[in-house]
């Protein structure tokens, strides 16, 4: 179901805008860091997430509802 406005979700500490109805650890990766280096493990951690998930983490192929002001961080991890 299409979202028929955008939100704002902050990611690591910077205010996004967002206008699906849910967001993946891909994006959530691309929206911190850009083109995500395939050398590196990325942490997604969210919070201020939607009823029934209001907090967590995100892994690989994973995705999560998104709400207004929900808050995500994402950390870089060398491989070693």
């Amino acid at each position: 179901m299409a979202k028929d406005k955008s939100m704002t979700i902050i990611v690591n500490t910077r205010p996004k805008e967002w206008d699906k109805e849910t967001i993946s650890y891909e994006e959530v990766v691309a929206l911190a860091f850009g083109t995500p280096d395939p050398n590196t493990i990325y942490t997604v951690d969210f919070s201020n997430g939607p009823h029934g998930r209001p907090e967590g983490t995100l892994i690989k192929n994973q995705h999560v509802r998104v709400v207004e002001n929900m808050v995500f961080n994402v950390t870089p991890t060398n491989k070693s």
